[in-house]
């Protein structure tokens, strides 16, 4: 078996190496096919010095096919001379070093290689223009093979990661060269050098918070200038349009191409539109297209520059994630041992009311002559009698020695004592029910709240486990805003979900700045667009909650109005954003209509609301609130919940109801209403809601309702679907003061209702 192992494992690394070998010899035949100057670039000659023994052969093979067919035998005879001597070099360094190249042996190598392409090229020349054009070239040859070696060695992530100085000019240098030399390849109109240099311009866009695009547009610009001095009107436009695209780098790739295109050919038509100029926009355009089409996740960026955002400095959370996931084991074990030692109990110590005279029995009965008579030859006639009683006793009425009729009227000497026990005993029967009800109640209650609580503890644990997504950079930039604006002993958690910025942050003290200013300074610190932050306040403590821009924005409108003679009204309603990206809203109505109706709906409004904003799961929210309204008070209290969430960056949207009214919705064009659904909170012992889930866009609306809006669904259907562009907070008072107008007054009651419209 280790046998078999390690030989399928060489063989995965042989193909490997062969795939990598055959990509190195076409690298080496299409840099061999480019021009400079008019003449054969060298950098599939240059290239040579940059790969290790076996590579540099791949390399020279390649090279050698592209020489022949770009410059005839005449010229390649020298190039593949010169190319022969590099390979042999590279062969001999390997066989005897497989230590790094130090910087000497890479001067030496770059030195060599440009000696070797100075004399191919001298050999052709026969002008001083052509000695010129050699020295030239031996120097390009001696630049671009030092950078390659540099590159190679210091590894391609280290010039996105790292920022080191040498790479980034190894990179910028390397850029500059071979945009120059792929202009000169064209496939019908589009030219590879403007089209792959337009396209890095597109994808280094992606690279936020850096000046990546309008960089690599200025390198491209003098690459293609060099290349083709007939494009340097091309070259201008191309470097206008990166700060256009850098301006848009939070909107999606489609929205920053196509800006792109529109600003390219504007200045197009300003410059004038000649045969070069067409072959520029037409190859932009490809590359724009090309950019839009190939998914996201094959970013040539994203092995590099996402995770240099992303700082993998979350260990600690993970284990601490970790750790809060086992007490949420431990609560979970905890509310299933409770669940069983319950049932095994109440299985053994279950009392049918039989017991009542079986008990009664065994106190007065036993010591009596007649017992064996009575509970003996009788039984039957003695168990009617008894079952007769306790049914009195069920039914309200105390028994007496009369009620022990048949055969015990003239045989037992104990009634008036075995009635007075059968009395007794119904009242201790009674009590030890009424005792075990309310442990049973107690014990839900309890176990949904250890539900709850492990629930939460779990869900902390997934977001603490996510190793890759703290971003600890973001983190110490937003805690010294924090600072600055007067939050004291400030912790910041700064988190990546979906490519958008979440950040948490915790400590005491008052602010100083307004949330407009707070978020104009974090989008300062961290060069990031960001939403108005969330900020609650607890017992001294402060907790800010701020995301980066959605893509969407939600326009809310609450229209009221109390029933007429009440000051309070029995309905509550509840809007706000929670900071990570996602708005919520809640409208409650509690049991009848006044202040007892008041008091329930805002309980359920303001506690739902304040756990949701501390960051706890919905359905344990849920739970705990409808456990905590069962205990709430000693007689009924409930309350009809709605709930709706929508995910602004996504449009998608989560409604819960526990016994609300009906909610409308326009959907594009289509009108629904979702009706009544689910129990109030409140009324059993387990939160039992139906949640639906849907997606709107731009322009869509919901309306939600309490159960004093009753709606004719045609008229507000033409309400809403009349114009898409109307302003919600008009829908929503237009359709408040019709309810109002036509509600009846004999049936009237509080009326509340929320329009919510999503918008840009």
């Amino acid at each position: 078996m280790e046998r078999t192992d390690s030989f399928t494992q060489t063989v995965r690394e042989r193909d490997f190496s062969f795939i990598r070998n055959c990509a190195i010899t076409a690298v080496g035949f299409f840099l061999a096919l480019t021009r400079l100057f008019g003449l054969p670039a060298p950098f599939a000659a240059a290239g040579i010095c940059a790969m290790s023994g076996i590579e540099s052969v791949f390399m020279f093979v390649g090279a050698a096919s592209g020489y022949v067919i770009n410059g005839g035998i005449e010229m390649c005879v020298p190039y593949i001379a010169a190319m022969g001597a590099l390979t042999v070099m590279r062969l001999v360094i390997t066989s005897f070093t497989h230590r790094p190249r130090s910087v000497f042996l890479r001067i030496l190598q770059s030195a060599a290689a440009g000696i070797c392409v100075f004399g191919a090229n001298i050999f052709t020349s026969d002008s001083v223009y052509g000695i010129f054009l050699s020295a030239s070239f031996g120097v390009i040859s001696a630049v671009f093979a030092y950078c390659a070696d540099s590159l190679r060695s210091a590894g391609m992530k280290a010039a996105f990661t790292e920022h080191k100085a040498v790479s980034v000019a190894a990179v910028s240098i390397l850029f500059v060269l071979l945009t120059a030399a792929l202009t000169s390849l064209e496939i019908g109109v589009i030219n590879i050098g403007v089209f792959l240099s337009v396209l890095a311009v597109l994808y280094s866009s992606e690279v936020r918070a850096e000046p990546s695009a309008a960089v690599c547009a200025v390198l491209s610009s003098a690459g293609i200038a060099a290349g083709k001095p007939e494009f340097a009107a091309s070259c201008i436009m191309i470097s206008v349009t990166a700060p256009v695209i850098m301006l848009l780098e939070r909107y999606g790739r489609i929205t920053r191409a196509c800006a792109f295109i529109l600003t390219l050919g504007t200045g197009m038509i300003i410059t004038g539109i000649t045969e070069t100029n067409g072959i520029a926009a037409l190859s932009s355009a490809a590359a724009a297209v090309v950019f839009m089409a190939v998914p996201e996740k094959f970013s040539p960026f994203s092995a590099f520059v996402s995770q240099a955002e992303i700082t993998s400095a979350a260990r600690p959370f993970a284990a601490f994630g970790r750790r809060l996931a086992g007490m949420g084991d431990a609560i979970d074990d905890m509310r299933s041992a409770v669940i069983r030692t319950s049932k095994a109990l109440e299985a053994e110590n279950t009392r049918d009311i039989s017991w009542v005279y079986n008990k009664a029995s065994e106190n007065i009965c036993r010591n009596c002559h007649s017992n064996m008579k009575c509970w003996g030859k009788l039984y039957n006639d003695t168990a009617d009698i008894m079952n007769k009683a306790v049914a009195q006793l069920k039914n309200g009425c105390f028994v007496n020695e009369s009620a022990l009729g048949g055969h015990l009227q003239t045989s037992c000497p104990e009634r008036s004592r075995l009635a007075a026990e059968l009395n007794r005993q119904y009242a201790v029967y009674c009590s030890a029910e009424s005792a075990s009800r309310k442990i049973s109640e107690l014990r839900s209650v309890l176990t949904g709240q250890l539900g709850a609580a492990g629930t939460i503890l779990h869900k902390m644990s997934e977001e603490l486990d996510r190793n890759d997504t703290f971003d600890s950079a973001a983190a110490e930039a937003a805690e010294s805003v924090f600072s600055e604006s007067g939050l004291t002993a400030a912790a910041v958690i700064a988190i990546v979900i979906n490519s958008r910025l979440s950040i948490d942050a915790y400590g005491t003290g008052t602010l100083l700045v307004t949330p407009e200013e707070l978020s104009d300074r974090l989008a300062v610190a961290l060069h990031k667009e960001l939403d108005l932050p969330m900020i609650s306040e607890s017992g001294g403590r402060v907790h800010i909650t701020v995301s980066e821009r959605a893509r969407y924005d939600a326009q809310i409108k609450v229209f009221r109005k109390n029933k007429s003679g009440n000051r309070h009204s029995g309905d509550c309603a509840e809007c706000f954003n929670d900071g990570r990206g996602s708005v919520y809203m809640i409208l409650s109505d509690g049991m009848g209509s006044g202040s007892r109706a008041r008091i329930d709906s805002a309980f359920s409004c303001g506690m739902l609301s304040k756990l949701l904003k501390a960051g706890i799961d919905l359905d344990a929210s849920l739970e705990m609130l409808n456990t905590s309204l069962l205990v709430k008070s000693s007689d009924e209290s409930f309350a009809t919940l709605d709930l709706c969430r929508i995910d602004l960056n996504t449009g998608d949207v989560l409604l819960c109801k526990a016994g609300g009214a009906s909610t409308y919705i326009r959907c594009g064009d289509t009108f629904a209403c979702i009706g009544e659904d689910g129990l109030p909170l409140g009324v059993g012992f387990e939160a039992r809601y139906k949640g639906k889930l849907f997606r709107i866009s731009e322009g869509d609306i919901i309306i939600m309702t309490s159960d004093g809006a009753e709606f004719d669904q045609g008229w507000l259907e033409q309400l809403v679907m009349r114009d898409r562009h109307a302003d919600i907070d008009k829908i929503t008072e237009t359709a408040g003061e019709a309810v109002r107008l036509s509600s009846d007054k004999e049936s009237e009651d509080d009326i509340t209702i929320i329009g919510v419209k999503l918008v840009r």
